[in-house]
């Protein structure tokens, strides 16, 4: 029974991933993954492009939208809608149709983005010669702005440095400014910084509006009300990630009692698999929720669209437990097989504690949140994939 509830329970998440976006054209897609996935320049890729690897690069031609995961991440070619991108390192050097969302340590953008360039990174440069179509919203360590941003300019940094064009406002809470010589702002500069900066003359054609970070009275005074309810919000704080890591746990061990084996095979699928398990893990994440939206636009599908966005809710939430067992099982003893139920549990608990203390880490808690629900979900497809192959090499041979 457990092997036919597991059997169908992979079985349905593989068809809602493969074939719910077959049923509408307008989901058609392409996925590679792999450790290093490359998409040539004579490649031509017909709908959305999925790409997980240790190293991506695509300098092909793709009529859709490109979603990239990797720890070097290059997007080149032509592309004619969108691109999403995660990585350590993302190159955007092609011709993008539309705008760009980008979670990476650097950005540099160094092609033609026709539309808004949104990223949040540790340092973000728009190089000379590169042009964003739209706005530049950021939330970043350090921002330079060398090239052409036909919008406006919109977010946080420690540092801004602009050096380019500007065609639209710039609205900006920093650390420091800078306006070089020959950069231009064509409307208006707001900005809230440490210290006022000398702008060039002639660099800003609209008004420049400076406001100095500091502590108002009335401000301080709410700070001071609710710094009396610290405490409280803190152990509130505190006593929901205790009881969320306890639900988990629970949940995780329920799943490790049940099926040991499959939960080992998840985890190490990231581990063995680790580019097709984001690559797959993307695809789960952004995929399925706009194919069981799609669906769910008839009256007969709702039923279906409405039990897939559950189906999705519980892979997501699911998808903190192998990768809480990987990093249980290398902290504790990466040479030692991952058997025992007893081992696995303590496996799960370090790595699910490690988890819940690096979410709460201010700026990186999404990131993190973004890595464990991707490598999280892909590991179950791919560990469904292997125990399908393996079912049917096994039937074969009968």
């Amino acid at each position: 029974m457990r092997g036919i509830a597991l059997r169908a329970t992979t079985i349905g998440l593989l068809v809602l991933l493969l074939t719910a976006a077959a049923a509408v054209p307008v989901l058609a897609f392409d996925s590679r993954a792999g450790d290093i996935v490359t998409v040539g320049g004579g490649e031509e890729v017909q709908g959305d492009l999925y790409l997980g690897g240790r190293a991506v690069t695509t300098t092909g031609i793709v009529h859709g939208s490109v979603f990239a995961a990797g720890q070097t991440v290059y997007i080149g070619g032509t592309i004619d809608d969108g691109a999403t991108v995660a990585g350590q390192t993302v190159t955007l050097s092609g011709s993008i149709g539309r705008g760009v969302r980008a979670v990476a340590s650097t950005v540099d953008a160094t092609g033609d983005i026709e539309g808004d360039l949104v990223a949040g990174c540790g340092a973000l440069t728009v190089a000379d010669g590169a042009r964003v179509g739209e706005d530049l919203v950021f939330a970043a360590g350090q921002v330079y702005v060398r090239g052409d941003v036909e919008g406006g300019l919109k977010g946080g940094a420690e540092t801004l440095v602009i050096e380019g064009r500007v065609g639209g406002d710039v609205t900006v809470e920093v650390g420091t400014l800078e306006v070089k010589p020959g950069a231009v702002i064509e409307g208006n500069l707001s900005y809230t910084a440490d210290t006022e900066t000398d702008i060039p003359a002639g660099a800003v054609k609209g008004s420049v509006a400076f406001t100095e970070r500091i502590e108002e009275e009335d401000t301080e005074g709410i700070r001071e009300g609710l710094g009396a309810l610290g405490p409280f919000f803190f152990l509130a704080g505190i006593t929901w990630k205790i009881v969320a890591y306890l639900m988990a746990f629970v949940a995780g061990i329920m799943l490790i009692l049940l099926f040991p084996g499959r939960m080992a095979g998840a985890s190490d699928a990231i581990r063995t698999h680790t580019g097709a398990s984001a690559a797959w893990g993307a695809i789960a994440l952004f995929v399925t929720p706009l194919a069981a939206i799609v669906v769910s636009i008839t009256v007969v599908g709702l039923p279906i669209g409405l039990i897939s966005l559950a189906l999705w809710g519980i892979m997501l939430y699911l998808s903190q437990l192998p990768v809480s067992l990987l990093i249980g099982h290398l902290i504790l003893g990466h040479s030692k097989p991952l058997e025992g139920r007893g081992f696995m549990i303590g496996s799960l608990a370090l790595g699910l504690l490690i988890l819940t203390l690096l979410r709460v880490i201010p700026l990186i808690g999404f990131f993190v949140w973004l890595a464990i629900a991707m490598f999280g979900m892909g590991a179950f497809v791919v560990m469904g994939k292997r125990m399908i192959e393996a079912r049917q090499s096994t039937t074969g041979r009968d």
